[in-house]
């Protein structure tokens, strides 16, 4: 069956947000980690680059983890 334009249109508003698992243990142990005042920057940043840009990359979370670093 064909879909109208406006079914169409109505069913990418509607699109919903399927969570992993992994993405949910991860978010979870970004949180926990943000409850550390020290940890609050470092922790905003990893979530930023493994859940929302989906980076796992070495490199990537050693710049994440060590800004400083040459």
């Amino acid at each position: 069956m064909l879909m109208s334009e406006t079914e169409a249109s109505q069913a990418d508003e509607k699109v919903d947000v399927v969570t992993t698992v992994a993405a949910s243990v991860l978010s979870k142990f970004f949180d926990e980690l943000a409850t550390d005042p020290d940890l609050v920057d470092i922790s905003a940043n990893l979530k930023k680059l493994v859940i929302d840009q989906g980076v796992f990359a070495e490199p990537a979370v050693k710049a994440v983890l060590f800004p400083d670093a040459p």
